[in-house]
């Protein structure tokens, strides 16, 4: 498998469940429940995504996400 679940315990003592690639030892998407995880893991070794090579970038988050549209209509109400 090129994919495989991982548990991390949070700081509540409470755990979420990891989809990690193993050949780039990225955390591709995690859950709370161990059975979206399993679930999530089938669908990608099955070729539903980039076949145990996902490139950074795509994982990578918006540091400064804003919602444009509520600034917006935030601004027309004034």
């Amino acid at each position: 498998m090129k994919y495989n679940v991982i548990a991390l315990r949070t700081e509540d003592n409470d755990y979420i469940w990891c989809v990690m690639e193993q050949d780039t030892e990225q955390l591709i998407r995690a859950f709370e429940f161990e059975d979206d995880a399993d679930s999530y893991c089938e669908f990608l070794s099955a070729g539903g995504a980039f076949d145990g090579f996902t490139p950074s970038f795509i994982l990578q988050e918006v540091a400064n996400y804003r919602d444009i549209n509520r600034e917006f209509s935030a601004i027309l109400h004034e």
